[in-house]
Parts: structure tokens; C-alpha cells; sequence
């Protein structure tokens, strides 16, 4: 990760798209966003690392439904109104982060 993204600083929009099993707990599920590109990004894994408890959806939830992923500001007022941001996930890659470059609308700041 780079130096300059310490801890989570926003959200970054994203949606929950698919069930990938449903037959335990926790369910797997899929969850997407593109970045500025038009390049489409998935993560798979269990819910409770999408949602906090209280806002976990049950597995008979109809899809898609709206999931904000915690995430880094690396760099801001690129080109485009894009902002570059790094996802702390430990399936995004073998070092649990990854960085995009997204449109800064699909990034809020974290209030907690």
C-alpha cells in the first residue's frame, strides 16, 4: 500500500450483485464497482466484511443492493474529477489492498 493512505479515510460506492453461497454463515457474496475506466472490479467474500452486523443482508435478500467499501484517498483533483483510492481487502490481492482511480463521486468521506 502506499505510504500515503494510511488508515480509511472514505467510502467507496459499490454494489452487492450476486450470491456465491448462501448455504452457511456467513453467505458469500459478490460485490462490484467500476472504476473511471469503465473497468469492472470484483471482490468475493462473506458479508459480515461488507456490513456491520445490524446491516447485514439475510441470504433471501434480493440483489443489488448498495455496499461502501472502506478505502484510502491516495490522490486527489486528478484529471476528470478522479480521485485515486486504495481498497483494504483482503481479497483484493495477496497484500490485502489494491489502488484504482475512480471518479470522485463515488467516494464519500467516513464519518466513524
Amino acid at each position: 500500500m502506499t505510504e500515503r493512505a494510511t488508515s480509511p479515510t472514505g467510502l467507496l460506492h459499490a454494489a452487492a450483485v450476486r450470491w456465491v453461497d448462501t448455504s452457511e454463515y456467513p453467505s458469500v457474496v459478490e460485490v462490484v464497482f467500476v472504476d473511471a475506466e469503465g473497468v469492472r472490479h470484483s471482490i468475493i467474500d462473506k458479508t459480515p466484511l461488507f456490513w456491520d452486523e445490524d446491516e447485514e443482508p439475510e441470504p433471501n435478500t434480493e440483489l443489488p443492493i448498495a455496499v461502501r467499501l472502506d478505502a484510502m484517498l491516495v490522490e486527489s483533483g486528478l484529471p476528470g474529477n478522479r480521485v485515486r483510492v486504495a481498497v483494504d481487502h483482503r481479497s483484493v490481492n495477496d497484500d490485502g489492498h489494491a489502488e484504482f482511480t475512480v471518479f470522485a463521486h463515488q467516494v464519500t468521506a467516513k464519518t466513524s
